[in-house]
């Protein structure tokens, strides 16, 4: 992890920032770029001049404008499960009350397309590096993979957006329309399927955190089931079971610990070492201020919903709930604190615990894209759906993710596996539930509650003060503002 980190670090420095920002909006918030470009031709001739144009693609997601927090504000906060009860910035998400110029919508899109233009020039520049071609191809795999995460996150968002796929280097280059939903979707899958071709099976030692065939497989797979493309999605997903290259850890806990950040179990995720970049992760996710010993101060942003099952109608025999949320905790000096009875009086979480975090914003905990379990899961549903009936396959899925939850042996019947003989539309419904206990603020949630419809209309049912005309995010105003391919015709219905 510490390698990966080291290597962002030195690429930025080396490089400049050649590798420009993403569409027009990038114009205000990063201007001083444009007077450290190096030239690109005096840049790109060696091998390690295009893994450092991989890395400086993958660099954009360590911003506290992405991963670092900002995103997860904006995604945990929009679902059902995560709340907050003060400030008037967060509030608007957890209500789902926006305005175009919010500052998590204007950042994480600028973030995104930050990442996707520097893939875009890897994928351009890398292509003429007299170097070994398995490598080359690889490189050039892995800015594929990363273009077509940060549109699936676009798209998921926001809908259509616009859509580029060749290098900007210059501010002229930046007026793009928007494209529809369907050609955005399209340009993912046909991305997806190149990184599949040329990624390596699997990584070690300093390459650990870097994507693999299974990471492209995966988000394909994810990418299927959002599109209600049910046989490919379950295919796909076999394809990641059968290659052997991942497994569930016995312990859930283990999933989450600092030490064993890149298990078997974990497919890709976002590389954090703490003390030289860090998320919020674990003082956001806390309570009780400094007294809470895993996080240097546990401030409480991100609240549990106590409405939502994960709160209500969570089994306590299940051993992810007490991990995963809580209202009581022992405190440094030894005393049982109860969060309730405390300045920020809610319930908390637990799974980014960070007990050596020297200050907020050094969690070192990496965020999880993508996990075994998500692909049983996904599995799961995709092939029951596909079926029109679930099949021993599909319950095989999701009975090892629900034997982890109770500590019962994983490939071996357990009293706590569901039970046989249901529908379709109930095994579906049980799935997804396990999904919700299964991914509580691993930015899984919001996305389901898009793709089956439930969204915004599950927060209405919460009370909160909804804007029932939007089912998406809003098109940032900077970037209708700043590019003049886009009107307020191109802005999302509801704004």
């Amino acid at each position: 992890m510490k390698t990966i980190i080291n290597t962002y670090k030195r690429t930025m420095l080396a490089t400049g920032l050649i590798f420009g920002c993403g569409l027009s909006s990038c114009n205000d918030s990063l201007q001083e770029e444009v007077f450290s470009f190096i030239s690109t031709e005096n840049f790109y001739k060696t091998a390690a001049d295009a893994e450092s144009a991989v890395y400086a693609a993958y660099q954009p997601f360590l911003s506290n404008s992405y991963f670092g927090y900002e995103f997860y504000n904006l995604c945990l906060l929009a679902d059902d499960q995560v709340t907050i009860g003060r400030n008037p910035v967060f509030q608007a998400v957890d209500n789902f009350n926006l305005t175009a110029d919010h500052t998590f919508v204007t950042n994480s899109w600028r973030q995104m397309y930050l990442c996707i233009n520097r893939a875009n020039t890897g994928i351009k520049r890398i292509a003429t590096i007299e170097m070994n071609e398995e490598l080359r191809a690889a490189y050039i795999g892995e800015c594929y993979f990363i273009r077509a995460y940060n549109y699936f996150n676009l798209v998921r968002l926001f809908g259509g957006v616009p859509l580029t796929t060749t290098e900007i280097a210059a501010p002229g280059q930046t007026n793009t329309p928007k494209s529809t939903k369907e050609q955005v979707y399209e340009q993912i899958i046909s991305d997806l399927k190149e990184a599949e071709k040329s990624l390596p099976l699997s990584r070690s030692g300093a390459q650990l955190g870097r994507v693999t065939k299974g990471s492209a497989q995966t988000l394909l797979a994810e990418v299927y089931l959002t599109l209600e493309n049910w046989q490919l999605a379950a295919d796909k997903a076999k394809e990641v079971m059968e290659s052997g290259q991942y497994a569930l850890l016995p312990d859930f806990k283990q999933v989450f610990s600092a030490t064993n950040e890149n298990s078997k179990e974990i497919i890709f995720s976002i590389q954090f070492d703490g003390p030289q970049i860090g998320t919020s992760f674990a003082a956001y996710a806390h309570g009780g201020g400094a007294d809470n010993p895993n996080t240097a101060l546990g401030a409480a942003v991100w609240s549990v919903e106590q409405q939502s099952d994960i709160w209500k109608k969570w089994d306590a025999s299940d051993n992810r709930r007490a991990f995963t949320v809580y209202n009581e905790f022992v405190s440094r000096s030894g005393k049982l604190i109860n969060l309730f009875e405390t300045a920020r009086p809610f319930p908390a979480f637990g799974k980014y615990n960070s007990p050596s975090e020297s200050a907020q914003g050094n969690c070192p905990i990496n965020p999880i894209v993508h996990r075994y379990a998500d692909v049983l899961l996904i599995y799961a549903e995709a092939s029951a759906q596909a079926q029109g009936s679930p099949g021993a396959a599909a319950y095989e899925a999701v009975n090892q993710v629900r034997r982890r939850a109770y500590s019962q042996p994983l490939n071996a019947v357990s009293t706590v596996d569901l039970p046989t003989g249901l529908g379709l539309a109930a095994f579906r419904e049980s799935v997804l539930r396990e999904r919700g206990f299964e991914f509580v603020i691993e930015n899984k949630r919001l996305f389901d509650l898009m793709r089956t419809g439930q969204f915004p209309a599950i927060l209405k049912l919460q009370g909160k003060t909804i804007n029932e005309k939007a089912k998406l995010l809003p098109i940032p105003a900077a970037e209708i503002s700043a590019n003049s391919a886009l009107s307020n015709a191109d802005q999302n219905v509801g704004y």
